[in-house]
C-alpha cells in the first residue's frame, strides 16, 4: 500500500470521509521541540483499514477538518507511547482526541513489559524490522525527502495489525476493560496543561 502526503485543503478534504469510515484510525505525530517551549506539530500521520497517509500540518493553513475527524468518540486512536503525541495535539487543536488504544499500555498488559517501543514491538508481533534511520530527523525542515516520508508513514502502517492483534488477545484474556481504564486517565486535559 502506498503512502498519501497530504499537503493540500483538498487532498485533506477528500481523506476525511476515509477515515470516518472506519471504527478506528492510527495516530502518530512527529514534531520538534528542541528550542521552543511547546512542540511544534510538524507531521501527523494517519491510517486506516485501506491507507496511510502523512499529512503535512507546515504547508496546510488549517488542521482543524482533521481535527474534528480525530475528536468524533465514535473512532477509536490507535498510539503506541500516546503521551507525548496527545501534548502535541492538545496544545495544536486545545483538545483531545478520545477515546485511545495504546499499543505500548496494552502490550504491558499483555506481559511485554512496561515501555516496550515500537520498533521492538513490531519486530516481536510481526516480524518486521523498521528502518530507524530517520529518528533524528529535521521534522520542520523542507522539503520532506521520500525516506523521511516513508519512514514516518510506517510509524502508523504498522500500528493497524499491532491494533488488531492485542485488541484480539486483550478480549481473549479478559483484560480489554484493563486498557479501556488505563487509556482513559490518557486524556485527562490536565496532565497537558502548562503553565509557562
Amino acid at each position: 500500500m502506498t503512502s498519501l502526503y497530504i499537503d493540500s485543503p483538498a487532498e485533506l478534504l477528500a481523506l476525511l470521509p476515509r477515515m470516518r469510515a472506519a471504527p478506528w484510525v492510527a495516530l502518530d505525530t512527529e514534531f520538534m521541540r528542541e528550542r521552543t517551549f511547546f512542540p511544534q506539530l510538524c507531521l501527523l500521520q494517519v491510517a486506516g483499514p485501506d491507507y496511510v497517509a502523512c499529512i503535512d500540518p507546515l504547508r496546510l493553513d488549517s488542521l482543524e477538518p482533521l481535527f474534528e475527524g480525530l475528536l468524533d468518540p465514535h473512532i477509536v486512536k490507535v498510539l503506541h507511547a500516546a503521551h507525548q503525541d496527545l501534548e502535541v495535539i492538545h496544545h495544536a487543536c486545545g483538545r483531545l482526541p478520545a477515546p485511545v488504544f495504546d499499543t505500548q499500555v496494552a502490550a504491558a498488559l499483555l506481559g511485554a513489559g512496561e515501555q516496550i517501543g515500537y520498533a521492538a514491538l513490531v519486530q516481536d508481533l510481526l516480524g518486521v524490522t523498521l528502518d530507524k534511520s530517520q529518528s533524528r530527523t529535521d521534522w520542520a525542515r523542507r522539503p520532506l525527502h521520500p525516506a523521511q516520508i516513508a519512514y514516518a508513514a510506517d510509524d502508523v502502517r504498522y500500528l493497524r495489525e499491532v491494533f488488531a492483534r492485542q485488541q484480539a488477545e486483550l478480549a481473549r484474556r479478559g483484560r480489554s476493560d484493563w486498557l479501556t481504564e488505563d487509556c482513559a486517565a490518557l486524556v485527562d486535559p490536565a496532565r497537558y496543561t502548562e503553565e509557562p
